[in-house]
């Protein structure tokens, strides 16, 4: 088979479940992957030699899950976040461009200066370690830690940042029951936590509600700001006054989560849209 009947059996296979545009997208990520640079380049001009019998093997195998809804990042067991590749499995969420708006948000208000060395920066809810070693990455003076309850994902965090030689503290932790006394104060506090309602769960796609984790996606409908009003009660005691809190919102709930900071010593509260029009962080600046 040639490269470009090999790229339309991928979309033809997947259209049904994904439409054509994101299964081309799909396509090109999963050849990208699994061939050479040499194999992609010739695109235009390339005799069935070209792809390997072992190629052909991986990208059929790969399909014939993919048709069952699973996740290409779990497929290949990778998922790029701010242009760095990392390892991803069942038991991490799928990194998402809003998160990368808000770590890029963070690193914006936070630039990068060398002789500093007393930042302290805490992740709550910390997957797959993509938050924290991305912002130890871009901000190498900084100490910074990061929290899950999920000793599966802590293991997925821990290996990445180790994969990448990037020095981050990981801590297994539920901010819901558990006293964090023993942790330092920190400047910063970053959080990503749990935020699609149960109701809102029937509008998401199947290989989501299938694959990714309901622990580190959902909270009730009856209590949808539970791990807000949880980690804005962890700031009160563990992030310096002066210090900042970061979130990534439902869009649904911007205004409450802005409400329940400014209930609990924070001021200049702001609410930031993500790339599509959406409110998607949530900012603030402890002051008491």
């Amino acid at each position: 088979m040639t490269l470009p009947n090999v790229k339309e059996y991928i979309i033809h296979s997947l259209e049904n479940l994904y439409g054509k545009e994101e299964s081309l997208a799909i396509a090109n990520s999963l050849l990208s992957h699994i061939l050479s640079a040499s194999v992609l380049q010739s695109f235009d001009n390339i005799a069935p030699s070209n792809i390997a019998q072992n190629d052909l093997l991986k990208i059929e195998a790969v399909v014939k899950r993919l048709v069952k809804s699973e996740p290409l990042q779990y497929v290949l067991e990778e998922a790029w976040f701010y242009d760095v590749p990392f390892y991803v499995n069942k038991y991490v969420l799928i990194p998402r461009s809003e998160t990368e708006e808000l770590v890029d948000y963070v690193l914006k208000s936070h630039p990068r200066i060398e002789s500093k060395s007393d930042l302290f920066i805490l992740d709550i809810g910390t997957g797959s370690g993509c938050i924290p070693v991305t912002l130890k990455n871009n901000l190498p003076y900084a100490r910074v830690y990061g929290l899950d309850v999920s000793e599966e994902a802590l293991k997925v965090a821990n290996k990445n940042a180790q994969k990448l030689n990037i020095d981050v503290t990981f801590i297994q932790a539920d901010i819901l029951n558990d006293e964090l006394a023993a942790l330092p104060d920190f400047d910063i506090i970053i959080s990503n936590p749990p935020y699609i309602t149960e109701t809102e769960k029937n509008e998401m796609h199947s290989n989501v509600i299938a694959h990714e984790p309901h622990l580190a996606l959902f909270v009730s409908d009856g209590n949808p700001l539970q791990f807000y009003e949880a980690i804005v009660k962890v700031a009160g005691k563990n992030l310096k006054k002066g210090g900042y809190l970061y979130f990534e919102i439902n869009s649904a709930f911007g205004s409450e989560v802005k409400k329940t900071m400014e209930k609990n010593g924070f001021s200049k509260v702001a609410i930031t849209k993500d790339m599509q029009g959406k409110d998607r962080i949530v900012a603030g600046l402890k002051h008491r």
